[in-house]
């Protein structure tokens, strides 16, 4: 078997190699340099983190609320119109 032109392939390969090494050569110069992530927060964004961090410290039960409730309850002095059920009845429903 007679094998031709093999230099010129040969050529392709190597000019290929090159090329290939410096785009290595680029990507791990890349790598090495060290970038920090960074934040900054504007006024408002700080504010309302503030705010935000208070409302979740505080309970969702108004605890007065349900104390006065629970005592016109247990005296008899709760007293609801059926009008006023029915009409949030029907708001509700339809």
């Amino acid at each position: 078997m007679i094998v031709n032109n093999v230099n010129p392939m040969a050529n392709i390969y190597s000019s290929n190699a090159v090329v290939s090494s410096r785009y290595a050569n680029a990507a791990a110069a890349s790598r090495n340099i060290q970038k920090r992530d960074q934040l900054s927060l504007s006024n408002e964004a700080q504010s309302f983190s503030e705010i935000l961090k208070k409302l979740r410290g505080e309970s969702d039960v108004r605890q007065d609320k349900v104390a006065e409730f629970e005592q016109k309850v247990s005296s008899g002095n709760y007293y609801i119109e059926s009008e006023n059920i029915a009409a949030s009845l029907l708001l509700s429903r339809f």
